[in-house]
């Protein structure tokens, strides 16, 4: 069992794992093997139709009610072609995240799947995987099924699970895995990333870097739906928030367009957002070391900011943004929450009440 928090490579570490082990020409460096990532059995591995390398995530439930059938053969031609289209874009990014409509359950079909397969003979040398990404969406009677599984060793087989929910795992699959903690990627491994494969500036890779937390699926996402700009329209909404005069209706627009989408993560990077410029001016109020900043491009202006409110509480203004954060997850209403944020922030920054 590969277990950590979602979108640190658990499946890439598992299918290159499957690739090494089953490669013609391994390269051998020291202590460590690698995958030659050019033999016939490498490629197969990479595009996912290596015979040894069984797959399984989550599917639609499909149509039909025969026990029997394959749970591939229970979907529709748009299925398949969806599963297709999935499994192409995590060969071309490994760290692709499969998401597929209506399917967010393992059903016992698909341990049925793997149990066909590995009672067959197999038809090409070396060992056999299956990896079963994301192993906690698996249903009461698959996980239950599956632990026969576990329960008869076969010879040649390794049995690869990954969770980012171990906790939703049966204690009785637990107990007869050998459990592996795959640790967050470290910031800086992030941001040299984003910066050499993605071309991004090295002051947005920190920024996004820290704000994915470990987690290169996040890093990604936050990317692609431009952290940057919403960072700086977070900005201008706290900004705003300060005025002595006419704030009102300008910090209302804010918080009205940031809310009518309903978005609860979109709630939770607003806070972030906040919370990281935040430790930064406190941060750099304490230190002036640039090098413990994350919105480093922006340097000048938390300057500013702490010129500009030397009295300013910056702990409990802290502990504000994380008591609203905490609120909003308990399912308060964010427009009010914000509203009362911002209350909070003037009476701290400005020393008054409204």
């Amino acid at each position: 069992l590969l277990w950590g928090i979602e979108g640190i490579g658990k499946d890439a570490l598992a299918f290159e794992f499957a690739k090494t082990v089953n490669c013609y020409s391994p390269i051998i460096q020291g202590d460590a093997v690698y995958a030659c990532d050019e033999c016939k059995s490498c490629k197969q591995a990479s595009n996912f139709s290596h015979p040894n390398i069984q797959y399984i995530f989550s599917l639609p439930a499909g149509k039909g009610s025969d026990k029997s059938e394959s749970a591939v053969n229970k979907l529709s031609d748009e299925q398949i072609d969806e599963i297709k289209e999935q499994l192409s874009l995590k060969s071309e990014n490994i760290y692709h995240k499969v998401a597929l409509p209506n399917a967010t359950q393992i059903r016992i079909a698909s341990i049925r799947d793997i149990k066909k397969n590995l009672s067959l003979t197999a038809n090409t040398k070396g060992r056999r995987f299956v990896v079963i990404s994301s192993a906690d969406e698996m249903t009461g009677e698959a996980a239950n099924a599956f632990l026969k599984t576990l329960e008869e060793p076969h010879e040649n087989i390794t049995i690869i699970l990954s969770s980012s929910k171990k906790e939703a795992l049966l204690q009785t699959i637990l107990s007869r895995c050998q459990q592996i903690h795959c640790d967050p990627i470290p910031d800086e491994i992030l941001t040299d990333t984003l910066v050499q494969r993605y071309s991004l500036n090295l002051a947005d890779a920190k920024v996004v870097a820290t704000f994915a937390q470990g987690s290169f699926t996040k890093a990604i996402e936050y990317m692609e739906g431009n952290v940057q700009e919403l960072r700086a329209e977070v900005i201008e909404m706290f900004r705003c928030s300060l005025k002595k005069n006419t704030y009102r209706i300008e910090l209302l627009e804010y918080i009205d367009k940031f809310t009518s989408s309903n978005d609860k993560n979109l709630y939770e990077s607003i806070i972030k957002l906040l919370l990281f410029w935040m430790r930064d001016v406190y941060t750099y109020s304490m230190t002036r070391n640039d090098d413990a900043i994350i919105n480093i491009d922006q340097k000048d202006r938390i300057a500013k900011f702490i010129e500009l409110f030397p009295h300013a509480d910056i702990p409990k203004a802290i502990r504000d943004l994380e008591i609203t954060a905490s609120k909003i997850r308990r399912n308060v209403n964010p427009k009010l929450s914000l509203i009362n944020l911002f209350i909070l922030i003037r009476a701290n920054f400005l020393g008054i009440s409204s």
